[in-house]
């Protein structure tokens, strides 16, 4: 053959790979992460703080610079609920007083309320509100809480929002780079993708370091008081999706442990990874900089005539008296010892050792159970080691019982094939394994943690665990690879008796209304019991998996990316 005789398929693919390669030379991160306004930013929150904490301290908002003009028409734009304007630090630090070594936390089980309490202590902060987050969706929800912050900013509040950049897209980029056009406001995105209008690429010219994620969530209010817990920022994680819900579990904290999460909030926000957004994107030719009107969620349910699921939030904040209660002291906080765990930022690069994970963190402070063991994971993959040593537990007499998605409830197929593959041997050992319906209704009842609305699919997404009578874990870890060895976590080790007593009861047989409970019968058979109208009703084949389904799930139990799961 010639040598000019060419093959065209050859000639595609050298072209394709010559494109990637050209591309990926063209895009590198910006050498400066972090530009001199919002290093300066920081420096003004600094200064809040040494002032004397005792007084009532306001941010000067009269340092504003040359962004102020063009965004002071807006702040005059009303909220979406008119609530008095209250001193947040005065109405904790009492509190605080009282229990100098310990820490107050509050469940917050429901969507409504997770909302509600964020929006509401947005509008409650006088100072300074730092943000973290892994998802944070452009949909009504998501736009809503900018625009509380962006409201707070018009106050003089100083606000630093920090995102994981993995699940962002163009369009969000040019509301995150309108939204901290506000001198009060900086934006960073954490390990950022390079290519932002052809995402697709960046598995290409990215990978592996894409595919490390900061996964923590947290929402911190004037240093005083936080909100932590698996709920990321979008309409599915705050109960106003019509397709899906996810059931989780947030705690509001006060005392000493806010001081914790804050540090390490600095740490990420201070991180080389973490890059202003200005660094990263540029404003789309011929667009406006004007944010609040650039917010086109807001009026979607108007233009298209149908009923406002604004008004679930709105009657969320209406319903919530947590300001008031605040002020008043009668929010239930219940004080006890609490330490807060999180990966170090270098773990994104990989270069902390692995002793300083989380997962180990865990393993120090928790060590092993010596009677009860319950796990609440949305994402539960035990791996090999994981199961032999769940099974050695319960050979020792722990009793153990786990709760996660149902495969027609899990938003991640691949990680239900890491995870249905161990039930025979679970169960032989007599663990009890939970699976949450997909079906599962809002029922009210005292020791339930989790609840969903209704009239859409159900989905796990807490992240909790209680160990004997006094240890129960909150926060963003999953049971599985992926939070223990890649992803960064956060979470707090909350020791009350009262709590661990709650979680521990709620996985029993008034669970089976919203979740099935796998059996293992006498010939080594799984079944599925569970509760419909009222009724007991066994499954002889796992509900709602049909045969490609199946083959699917056998085939991808076979496949060696349990580390990736």
């Amino acid at each position: 053959m010639s040598m000019f005789n060419i093959d065209p398929s050859s000639l595609s693919l050298s072209l394709t790979l010559g494109l990637f390669l050209s591309l990926s030379a063209c895009q590198t991160l910006p050498k400066q992460p972090h530009l001199p306004q919002s290093q300066q930013l920081s420096v003004r929150v600094n200064t809040l703080y040494r002032q004397d904490n005792s007084k009532t301290l306001q941010p000067d908002s009269t340092k504003i610079g040359d962004k102020s003009a063009g965004h002071k028409a807006d702040a005059q734009q009303p909220a979406l609920i008119d609530r008095p304007n209250t001193n947040l630090v005065a109405a904790i630090t009492e509190q605080n007083d009282i229990h100098p070594d310990l820490s107050g936390y509050h469940p917050i089980v429901t969507g409504a309320n997770a909302f509600a309490s964020r929006s509401i202590l947005t509008g409650m902060a006088t100072q300074n509100i730092d943000v973290q987050y892994y998802i944070w969706h452009d949909d009504q929800a998501g736009q809503l809480m900018l625009k509380d912050l962006w409201q707070a900013a018009e106050r003089g509040v100083i606000v630093r929002l920090l995102l994981d950049d993995f699940n962002n897209n163009a369009q969000l980029d040019q509301h995150l780079l309108r939204f901290a056009s506000h001198p009060n406001i900086a934006v960073r995105l954490v390990n950022p993708l390079m290519h932002r209008k052809f995402s697709t690429l960046n598995f290409v010219t990215g990978l592996p370091r894409i595919n490390r994620r900061m996964h923590n969530k947290s929402m911190t209010f004037d240093k005083q008081i936080t909100i932590i817990g698996g709920r990321n920022i979008g309409n599915e994680y705050l109960s106003n999706d019509q397709n899906s819900q996810f059931a989780d579990l947030d705690v509001l904290l006060i005392g000493k442990v806010v001081a914790d999460i804050d540090n390490s909030f600095i740490s990420y926000w201070s991180a080389p990874i973490s890059f202003d957004i200005e660094t990263l994107v540029s404003l789309n030719k011929g667009a406006t900089g004007d944010f609040l009107t650039s917010l086109d969620k807001l009026d979607d349910d108007e233009k298209n005539n149908t009923r406002s699921s604004l008004a679930v939030y709105k009657a969320a904040i209406e319903d919530s008296s947590i300001d008031t209660d605040l002020v008043n002291k009668r929010v239930p906080f219940r004080w006890a010892d609490i330490q807060f765990l999180s990966d170090d930022v270098g773990k994104l690069t990989k270069s902390v050792p692995k002793e300083t994970n989380l997962v180990h963190q865990l393993r120090t402070l928790l060590g092993s159970p010596s009677k009860k063991l319950t796990i609440i994971s949305s994402y539960f993959v035990p791996t090999k080691d994981g199961v032999n040593t769940l099974v050695q537990l319960a050979d020792a007499g722990i009793e153990i019982k786990i709760l996660t998605n149902s495969f027609d409830a899990t938003d991640v197929t691949a990680v239900h094939s890491g995870y249905s593959q161990w039930r025979p041997k679970m169960l032989r050992a007599g663990i009890k394994i939970y699976e949450l319906k997909s079906t599962a209704s809002e029922e009210k009842r005292e020791n339930k943690l989790w609840k969903a609305r209704s009239q859409s699919s159900t989905s796990l997404h807490a992240k909790t665990f209680a160990i004997d009578d006094h240890q129960v874990f909150v926060g963003s870890y999953n049971v599985d690879p992926r939070s223990a060895n890649i992803n960064t976590e956060m979470g707090v080790i909350i020791n009350d008796d009262e709590l661990a007593r709650q979680l521990h009861e709620a996985l029993s047989d008034d669970l089976l209304n919203q979740a099935y409970e796998v059996k293992l019968t006498d010939n080594g058979k799984l079944q599925w019991h569970t509760l419909e109208k009222g009724e007991k009703v066994i499954y002889d084949s796992e509900p709602r998996v049909d045969t490609v389904d199946h083959i699917w799930l056998t085939i991808m139990s076979w496949l060696p990316i349990d580390w990736l799961l």
